[in-house]
C-alpha cells in the first residue's frame, strides 16, 4: 500500500479532494484516507455524513447542508480514485451515538449513568451505521477505525460488564463483521500512549482476525518529530502493519515554516522496514495548511521516493530543478537547514516544547511543565508521554544557547534569501519571502519564550527583583516581535494562530495571563509562606504548582475563574469530551506531620452548582457531593500513621459535574 491521507481534520472541500485524487494518480499511489472533521461532533465521522435509515429519528442533529454536499463532493471524488484503481478509506472514531440516543432510549444506561456498550440496542446501532455509510458511499473500500477522542470514551467507562481488551474486542468485532458482510474493509488504529493499553488493544485485534490491518504512526505516542520511532511495533505479533507517517510537520510548524524532512524520512523507513509493513500512508495536510504549490511539497517528493525504494537526493534535485529552474541549489541550500533550526526553536534538549507546532498558551505551558522544568533542582514526576525517556535538562546557559543558535542560523537563512529578489520570478520568491521571515520571527519569539519561563521560576527561588525585571522584559519583546509580525506579515504572520477560540491572538493572551497569572502567585504566596498555620500549600493551576503533581494526559486542565487559577480533574477547557461523563484526576505530593491528625483544606467549587469529587489522601478516600454555588472551603482530617512526612492527594473527577480545585492546605 503506498498512500496519503487528506483533509486532516477540516471539512471536506470539493475542489480540494478532486486536487488530491488527481495528485495520487498522477504520482503513482494507489491508496488514499479521507480525514475529515473528525473532532466535530456535528459533521465528523462516518455519521457526520450519512443519513440514517433505521434511525432517521435522529437526522435532525446532523447538518443537512454538509451530508448534501458530501453525498455529492465524496461520491465523485471516490468514483474518480476507484477509475484510477485507488483504493479510499474513510476515518471513524467510535464510540458514539446520538445526542438524544440516551433520552430516546434510557436504558442503555448501566447504574453509574454511563452507556452500558453490550445492551443489544448499542450494537443494533452500530451495525445500521456501518450498513447507511456503505449505501450512501458505495465507492468507499473501508473504513479507518479509532477508539479514542471520542464522545463516549469507551476505555473509561464505569461499571462496565465488559473489562477493557473485552471492550476492544466487541466493539472492534461488530464493525469488522459489519464490514466484511458488505465487501468491505477495517482498518485498525491503536492510538495508545501507554504500553498495557497498546498491548491489550492489539491482543484484541489478533482474536478477531489475524488479517486485520492495524495502522499506527512511525514515531511513539504522537507526531513530533523528536519523538522516539514507535518500539509498540514490537507489540503486533500476527497482523499486518500500515504505517502512518507524517510528512507534512503537523507538529512541525503545519506548512508555515519551511521544513525539508529528507533526515527524518529517511531514517524512518530504514527503522520501519524491519517491522516488514504492509504499506506506509502519510498526512500530507493539516488544519486547511497544504503541501502544494509550496517548497515544503518537497517532502512528497521524498516520500514518493523512498517507497519505491528510490534515489532521495536524486528526487530532491529534480523536484528544486523543475520548480526553481537556474536558481534551484540555492533554493535548495536554504531548506536543508531547515529541519535542524525547527528542532532548536521547537524543543528544548529533545523536550516537546510546543502546543501542536503553535505559540503555546499558558494553560498548555503549565501543564506540560514549561515553568517546572526551569527550577533549580528540576523533577519532573509526571512521566508523561511528551517528556522523552532519562531526559536530563542541562544547564539553563545551554537552553539558552539552543535557542539563540537557531536564531542566528534563520536570520543568516533570510539573509541569504533576500540575495534572490529579482532573480526567482516574483511570486515563488514571495512565497519563500513568508516562510522565511516567519521562521526568522519564530526563532527569535521562541528566544524570548524560554526567557519568560526562566525568569518566571527563577523569581520564586531568588524573590530578587532583578528576575521579575527580566521577566517583565521578556514579556515586552514578545509583544514587540508580536506587533513587528502582524506590520511585516499581516494574516500570514505565524503566530496568528491561536489554538484557543474566540481569543485574541495566542502571544497577546499568554502574556496577558503570565502577567496576571505571576502577580496573582506572588501575592498569594507571600501570604502563605508567611501564615503560621500552614504547613504546605498548593495554588493548583498556577505555573509554579510544583509538589510533584502527576494527572491523567488530556484529562487535566489548568483555567482561570476571577482572577485565580484553578485545576479540573475533566477535560481540556473542561468540555464535556464525553455526552455522559469524561473521568480524569490529577494528584500531588504534600507535607504532613507523621503520626497524627491532619487538617487537610481544599477551597474548591464547581463547574455548576454541583461538587462532586472523590479525594485520596495516603489510602484514605473521602467522597465530596453536595450542592453549593460558588467556591467553598473543605476540611478533611487525615491520620499519617506510617510514620512519614509527605503523603500524595489525589482529586478525581466521578460524574458529569467537574469539580474547580483552588487550593490545598496542610495545616499545622
Amino acid at each position: 500500500m503506498h498512500g496519503i491521507s487528506v483533509c486532516n481534520p477540516v471539512d471536506i472541500d470539493r475542489d480540494y479532494l478532486l486536487y488530491t485524487v488527481e495528485y495520487a494518480h498522477k504520482m503513482g499511489f494507489d491508496h488514499l484516507q479521507v480525514i475529515g472533521p473528525i473532532h466535530d461532533y456535528v459533521k465528523g465521522n462516518i455519521e457526520g455524513m450519512t443519513p440514517y435509515r433505521k434511525y432517521a429519528q435522529f437526522n435532525d442533529e446532523k447538518d443537512d447542508a454538509y451530508v448534501a454536499m458530501n453525498l455529492d463532493v465524496v461520491n465523485e471524488a471516490c468514483k474518480k480514485a476507484h477509475d484510477y484503481g485507488i483504493r479510499t478509506y474513510m476515518w471513524h472514531h467510535e464510540l458514539a451515538v446520538p445526542a438524544r440516543f440516551q433520552e430516546v432510549y434510557p436504558e442503555i444506561r448501566n447504574s453509574y449513568g454511563d452507556v452500558e456498550i453490550t445492551h443489544p440496542l448499542i450494537k443494533d446501532f452500530l451495525e445500521e451505521k456501518i450498513k447507511d455509510f456503505f449505501h450512501f458511499y458505495p465507492y468507499f473500500d473501508g473504513i479507518i477505525l479509532t477508539l479514542h477522542e471520542t464522545q463516549i470514551p469507551l476505555l473509561k467507562l464505569k461499571n462496565q460488564k465488559l473489562d477493557k481488551i473485552e471492550r476492544v474486542q466487541y466493539v472492534t468485532k461488530i464493525l469488522y463483521d459489519s464490514c466484511k458482510a458488505l465487501g468491505k474493509e477495517l482498518i485498525v488504529r491503536p492510538f495508545a500512549s501507554i504500553e498495557e493499553d497498546y498491548v491489550m488493544m492489539t491482543a484484541a485485534y489478533e482474536q478477531i482476525s489475524k488479517d486485520l490491518v492495524i495502522m499506527d504512526k512511525w514515531t511513539q505516542f504522537d507526531w513530533s518529530l523528536t519523538m522516539p520511532s514507535n518500539r509498540f511495533y514490537s507489540k503486533i505479533k500476527n497482523n499486518p502493519l500500515l504505517v502512518e507517517a507524517d510528512i507534512f510537520g503537523e507538529f512541525f510548524g503545519k506548512g508555515r515554516l519551511p521544513l525539508m524532512l529528507k533526515e527524518h524520512i529517511k531514517e524512518k523507513f530504514r527503522y520501519c522496514a524491519q517491522f516488514a509493513p504492509n504499506g506506509y500512508v502519510a498526512r500530507i495536510d493539516r488544519a486547511g495548511e497544504i503541501p502544494f504549490d509550496s517548497v515544503n511539497e518537497v517532502n512528497l517528493n521524498i516520500y514518493a521516493a523512498a517507497l519505491r525504494g528510490g534515489d532521495v537526493d536524486e528526487a530532491i534535485e529534480k523536484f528544486f530543478a523543475e520548480k526553481y529552474g537556474t536558481y534551484a541549489a540555492e533554493v535548495k541550500a536554504l531548506m536543508e537547514p531547515t529541519e535542524e533550526i525547527l528542532k532548536k526553536t521547537i524543543y528544548t534538549s529533545g523536550y516537546y516544547f510546543s502546543e501542536l507546532s503553535y505559540f503555546p498558551a499558558l494553560n498548555h505551558s503549565k501543564n506540560h511543565f514549561y515553568f517546572e522544568m526551569m527550577t533549580k533542582d528540576c523533577a519532573l514526576a509526571s512521566n508523561e508521554w511528551f517528556i522523552p525517556r532519562g531526559w536530563n535538562r542541562g544547564s539553563i546557559a545551554d537552553l539558552i544557547a539552543e535557542k539563540e543558535t537557531a536564531a542566528k542560523e534563520a536570520e543568516t537563512l533570510y539573509e541569504q534569501l533576500l540575495k534572490l529578489e529579482g532573480k526567482l520570478e516574483a511570486g515563488e520568491y514571495q512565497k519563500l519571502w513568508l516562510k522565511f521571515y516567519n521562521l526568522k520571527l519564530v526563532t527569535a519569539i521562541w528566544l524570548e519564550l524560554i526567557k519568560t519561563f526562566i525568569y518566571y521560576a527563577r523569581f520564586f527561588e531568588t524573590r530578587d527583583p532583578a528576575d521579575e525585571a527580566a521577566l517583565e522584559n521578556a514579556l515586552n519583546a514578545l509583544l514587540a516581535y508580536n506587533c513587528e509580525g502582524f506590520d511585516k506579515l499581516g494574516d500570514d504572520f505565524y503566530c496568528k494562530y491561536s489554538t484557543i477560540q474566540h481569543e485574541k491572538t495566542n502571544i497577546d493572551t499568554f502574556v496577558e495571563s503570565v502577567r496576571a497569572g505571576f502577580l496573582f502567585e506572588k501575592e498569594q504566596r507571600a501570604l502563605l509562606e508567611n501564615d503560621p498555620a500552614v504547613l504546605d500549600f498548593i495554588l493548583c493551576g498556577s505555573a509554579m504548582e510544583g509538589h510533584k503533581i502527576q494527572k491523567e494526559v488530556n484529562f487535566s486542565d489548568t483555567l482561570m475563574r476571577g482572577g485565580e487559577p484553578f485545576r479540573i480533574p475533566g477535560n481540556m477547557r473542561g468540555m464535556q469530551w464525553s455526552r455522559i461523563t469524561a473521568h480524569g484526576w490529577f494528584s500531588y505530593e504534600v507535607k504532613v506531620t507523621p503520626n497524627a491528625v491532619n487538617r487537610i483544606k481544599l477551597v474548591i467549587e464547581g463547574m455548576n452548582d454541583q461538587i462532586d469529587a472523590k479525594v485520596t489522601i495516603g489510602d484514605q478516600e473521602y467522597v465530596i457531593s453536595e450542592a453549593a454555588a460558588g467556591k467553598k472551603e473543605i476540611e478533611l482530617l487525615y491520620t499519617e500513621s506510617a510514620g512519614s512526612d509527605v503523603t500524595r492527594i489525589r482529586i478525581d473527577k466521578i460524574t458529569g459535574n467537574v469539580p474547580c480545585v483552588f487550593r490545598i492546605q496542610v495545616m499545622k
